[in-house]
């Protein structure tokens, strides 16, 4: 919500370079908001914000690489990766072991299961509030300035940039190419590939709504949709992490293999329902994004 606030405030009538300058520094706000909510309560609200904020704020970033010097994007992006990989672990664990507690009455038998997931879910925890403790917002800042200064002079007319705006977009086309590439690889046999999709999809997704918000004459229009196709493929994931998790304590404490089987065959006929229940969408990817032209790139990758 208060993303979408600040989002109002970006009024189309401004010069890009305005527009770009007062669109970081609302996503740096919100990044720092999430991130002290998640140093003062680890939660599982906390912590999939924390997420959010992280993904819109690397979504202009990746949205502006067309304009920036070769490895600029990634060595702004690279700031952010060790909070964000560690609460993406500590989510998955949030997740699996919510999704364990709520199976509990008709599986009692996955108890001890459930209080494992725990301990491993607080060690994680841990983990990710000595992260959080070591992270310096300060260096985080100074490269998110440097980068929005370096990008709002590049978007000046002035400065060489006068197709600023088709560039973004062809930037944005590209991304959707990917998706749709990867799609393409997606089969019953190969459902690792659903999870690739989706975080191309996900990268996809903030890039196109910070193109929207930014540029709305040039960026195409994203249908309501979109997050439904994206939660079916969440709801494989889970599955998989689920399951992963399961095994892997199954090889630990191989007693109880006998104890938890009807529990794991019940989790495999979820994940099949899952699988077919998206597949019989999977096609309405295509859909999403209308390219404007197709370059020779996104030609290869289709």
């Amino acid at each position: 919500m208060k993303n979408a606030v600040a989002n109002k405030m970006i009024r189309v009538d401004q010069p890009l370079a305005l527009r770009l300058d007062r669109a970081f520094k609302s996503a740096w706000r919100s990044y720092c908001q999430a991130f002290k909510s998640c140093q003062k309560k680890l939660s599982r609200k906390t912590v999939h914000q924390l997420r959010v904020e992280t993904r819109r704020l690397l979504a202009l970033v990746d949205l502006f690489e067309p304009l920036l010097d070769k490895d600029r994007a990634d060595k702004v992006s690279r700031l952010f990766k060790p909070p964000f990989k560690s609460s993406g672990r500590v989510r998955d664990m949030q997740v699996i072991s919510g999704n364990v507690e709520g199976r509990l009455r008709r599986f009692p038998e996955a108890k001890r299961f459930s209080k494992e997931l725990l301990r491993r879910k607080k060690r994680l925890c841990r983990r990710l509030e000595q992260r959080l403790c070591r992270t310096r917002l300060k260096p985080l800042k100074n490269g998110m300035n440097a980068l929005r200064k370096e990008l709002c002079a590049a978007v000046k007319p002035a400065r060489g940039h006068p197709d600023a705006g088709v560039r973004l977009r062809k930037g944005v086309d590209r991304t959707f190419a990917n998706v749709v590439a990867l799609r393409r690889h997606i089969s019953p046999a190969r459902p690792s590939a659903i999870h690739r999709t989706r975080i191309a999809l996900k990268k996809f997704r903030y890039m196109a709504e910070q193109l929207q918000t930014l540029m709305p004459g040039v960026a195409g229009r994203l249908p309501g949709k979109l997050r439904g196709y994206q939660k079916l493929m969440g709801d494989i994931q889970d599955c998989e992490t689920l399951l992963a998790a399961l095994d892997k304590y199954l090889r630990e404490d191989k007693d109880e293999i006998r104890r938890l089987h009807k529990f794991r065959a019940s989790v495999k006929r979820e994940h099949a329902a899952r699988m077919a229940r998206y597949l019989r969408r999977a096609d309405e990817l295509f859909a999403f994004w209308k390219p404007v032209a197709k370059s020779p790139s996104a030609r290869t990758r289709h």
